[in-house]
């Protein structure tokens, strides 16, 4: 029978944290990037009892942090779990593994705890590296996450931030930056996203001292975010213009910068720069993957589109993965095309909710006075002359008075002429 894909090897995880070792003492980032790219299947199912034999051997017992991180791991769940999974560089190229042969000689042990003992060494361990101690807590926070148990990993991503802090290596920036990310969604996931925004801001300038570039630019994303989670789009655009994005910063880190400044300059009435920010965001993102990202994006792109005057394409309605998230939009869409008041309101009372969730109900309300814009295009178009009574009523205005500002407006505006 085929081993469960809920399980997770000891050896797996004493080969990343070799990776992490040997890519400090090599001086060689791509195995800590390594590491991190095989911790994705290890942080969702490594289990309370792993963790725990991992801080009996890789952390001294006199660090600072040990309490902490042991009061944080036996408060982990219990799984019972066989470690069966095949290890995630199995399928890697033959060079990759090389870093292994040169460490400790790595036995995968089977699903009992004894043969997980043979990992631990029989004398107590003297020192460790700050890599492998915060790439630890951030494993112990993620399994916290993972368990629901947000108030406890907010508790352990301040306690790991403040350990950060007495360090600076070049080395230590990506799980820093991972960090700094668990950080701020442990208290966002408890409601208390103003509370870590002042810590945010400090990590920021340190970020920005030490040239840190994965930190500057994880720490600007999240502020960012911050603000506009709050609602607080005149001190994200402040921010936005005296903090500059870094140039090496990855391209994941750059997609989500865009996607921020595009919902900042939109606010801003700035459309033109941000629906170009959009489509970068959007032309940028993974493949293949991240297509909750991609939904976002294309959400505000199609409002954006529209707050210009313009139609999007029938086509981005069609595609498989964004028909089902894009159906209210493209009701919209048609309400905006039609340039009917009326069915434009029907459409936003029945999707009033959808639109509040993905935090675009504001630019959506935007949108009444481009309806008018192109109902009376349309009318211009087709009358030579018409009453600006007739005019109220196939607007679905209250008045010809209030037709007769309307139209004097779109003259001034060149919508009309």
């Amino acid at each position: 029978a085929e081993a469960p894909l809920t399980a997770v090897k000891f050896g797996d995880i004493v080969k990343t944290i070799l990776y992490i070792s040997k890519g400090v003492e090599l001086n060689q980032p791509r195995l800590i990037q390594r590491a991190v790219r095989q911790n994705v299947s290890i942080r969702k199912f490594v289990t309370s009892e792993q963790l725990q034999l991992l801080l009996k051997k890789y952390i001294p017992a006199n660090l600072s942090t040990l309490t902490v991180m042991k009061d944080l791991a036996e408060k982990v769940p219990v799984q019972v779990s066989a470690y069966s999974v095949a290890s995630p560089g199995d399928s890697e190229e033959k060079d990759a593994m090389d870093v292994v042969h040169d460490a400790v000689p790595v036995v995968a042990p089977t699903d009992t705890t004894e043969d997980a003992d043979a990992y631990i060494a029989p004398h107590s361990v003297a020192s460790v590296l700050p890599e492998v101690e915060t790439y630890l807590f951030t494993l112990i926070i993620t399994s916290l996450l993972r368990e629901k148990l947000n108030n406890e990993a907010a508790y352990g991503a301040t306690v790991l931030v403040d350990r950060i802090k007495s360090f600076n290596r070049r080395s230590l920036d990506v799980l820093s930056a991972k960090a700094y990310f668990y950080l701020s969604l442990s208290f966002d996931l408890i409601q208390r996203a103003q509370q870590v925004r002042p810590t945010l801001l400090g990590l920021y300038r340190t970020c920005c001292v030490r040239h840190d570039d994965m930190g500057q630019a994880v720490l600007l994303n999240l502020l960012l975010a911050n603000y506009l989670k709050a609602n607080l789009f005149e001190q994200a655009h402040t921010l936005s213009l005296r903090a500059a994005f870094p140039e090496n910063a990855s391209n994941n880190q750059f997609c989500r910068y865009l996607y921020y400044m595009g919902r900042i300059q939109a606010t801003q009435l700035e459309y033109s720069e941000a629906y170009q920010r959009l489509m970068m965001a959007a032309r940028k993102a993974p493949q293949g993957y991240a297509f909750g990202f991609t939904r976002m994006v294309h959400k505000l792109a199609v409002i954006v589109q529209l707050l210009m005057g313009d139609i999007p394409e029938r086509s981005l309605f069609n595609q498989v993965e964004l028909r089902d998230a894009l159906r209210p939009y493209l009701a919209l869409t048609q309400a905006v095309r039609n340039g009917d008041l009326i069915q434009f309101g029907q459409v936003t009372e029945t999707y009033k909710q959808a639109f509040l969730s993905d935090k675009n109900f504001t630019l959506v309300q935007r949108l009444g006075h481009n309806v008018l814009k192109i109902g009376l295009r349309k009318i211009s178009i087709s009358y030579s002359r018409i009453s600006l009574a007739d005019v109220a009523q196939k607007l679905h205005i209250q008045s010809a008075q209030a037709a007769e500002y309307i139209c004097a407006k779109a003259i001034r505006d060149g919508v009309i002429e």
